[in-house]
């Protein structure tokens, strides 16, 4: 009847996760989460948690202290409560929850389960969207610079093509650590080429042509858009979502009218 009551409660006060938000909130000795859940190297429990957790937007997740009282129970989830060693983390400032997990559609209070224990500190569990908020901020400091160059290096001409060229990498992977697991990040360009005389196309090709119909100076400005993905061999391959990686930069072209004329020999 407790359990049941629990959980009734945890679905009234769990509003619906968005494709972006993760919702945390925190009653007295567990962690509700909507959305998705990063899970770290101290889970124990069934081996398709972690890559649940890490993708599935409308799963909802209940994390409870293990142990909480251990006078007045003396044993929770197979754990010697009496025992503080067999139920430890790594770090002192740890304390070791127990994960139940709601999936996608479900409702009822009888189909949340058990699907293992997670170490967590003082800020609680980590949601998905925050972890890859630092991801994409390590990111910018190792994107490849943006190079381009236009041609002809010197003068456009009316009526003949002028071409802006990509000169840097489309691709680039870095790995880092986040919370004792290693995330590799791997990325693609898509870039968005602008000529100045209202033409913009976005392509993946590094190297798009344009024929101007009249001279003047234009600012040509390539931008790069960073496609990411993170992966790890706990939670699989994920898209990173929320901020974008966006690079630009702008080059000149003086672009000529010229006149033939014809020449009588």
């Amino acid at each position: 009847m407790l359990i049941h009551s629990l959980f009734s409660l945890l679905l009234a006060v769990l509003p619906n996760a968005d494709s972006q938000i993760e919702v945390v909130s925190k009653e007295e000795n567990s962690y509700q989460v909507s959305g998705r859940l990063f899970l770290d190297h101290q889970f124990s429990g069934e081996a398709t948690t972690p890559k649940t957790a890490a993708s599935c937007i409308n799963c909802k997740w209940h994390l409870q202290l293990i142990c909480p009282n251990p006078l007045l129970d003396p044993s929770d989830l197979n754990y010697d409560c009496t025992e503080p060693k067999s139920y430890s983390c790594s770090s002192l400032n740890q304390q070791r929850y127990r994960v139940w997990f709601l999936g996608q559609g479900l409702w009822r209070p009888s189909d949340w389960r058990v699907t293992g224990t997670a170490c967590l500190g003082p800020s609680g569990p980590r949601a998905v969207t925050t972890m890859q908020t630092e991801l994409v901020e390590t990111a910018k400091g190792n994107l490849p610079e943006l190079k381009i160059q236009i041609q002809p290096k010197s003068n456009s001409l009316v009526n003949l093509p002028t071409r802006a060229l990509v000169k840097s990498s489309n691709t680039f992977q870095f790995a880092t650590e986040v919370s004792g697991v290693m995330v590799t990040v791997t990325a693609t360009a898509i870039y968005r080429y602008s000529f100045g005389d209202g033409f913009t196309i976005s392509t993946p090709a590094k190297s798009i042509s344009h024929v101007y119909r009249a001279r003047g100076s234009r600012p040509i400005e390539v931008s790069a858009t960073w496609h990411a993905t993170w992966f790890s061999n706990l939670h699989g391959t994920n898209a990173v979502g929320g901020a974008a990686l966006i690079q630009s930069k702008t080059a000149m072209a003086n672009v000529l009218a010229v006149r033939g004329r014809l020449v009588k020999r």
